[in-house]
């Protein structure tokens, strides 16, 4: 996984769900093996946002790591995100055993 991929995802869980005034939450970074994948998970239960937020000119963090992710090592990101109720970000990589 190339350098600063996790790192913004991570960041903006806590800079956007969970610094709000009055709010606690939590951010659970987690990574599990399947067959011929690796998932890392990145949820936090903050603010959440609309999805259309995504494709807003200055959501550049979340465009360079779909870039890292897609382009240099064949691998999917998906975000969920549902208002008041918190945030999913998932990477799926492929896994080779060699």
């Amino acid at each position: 996984l190339p350098p600063l991929t996790i790192q913004p995802l991570v960041e903006n869980a806590i800079k956007h769900g969970l610094l709000t005034p009055g709010k606690k939450g939590t951010v659970i970074l987690s990574t599990r093996e399947e067959e011929d994948k690796i998932w890392i998970t990145i949820e936090d239960d903050g603010i959440g946002f609309k999805p259309e937020k995504l494709e807003r000119e200055d959501a550049v963090g979340v465009r360079n790591v779909r870039y890292r992710v897609e382009n240099m090592v064949g691998g999917t990101l998906n975000i969920v995100s549902i208002p008041e109720k918190g945030t999913k970000v998932e990477i799926r990589l492929p896994w080779n055993h060699s």
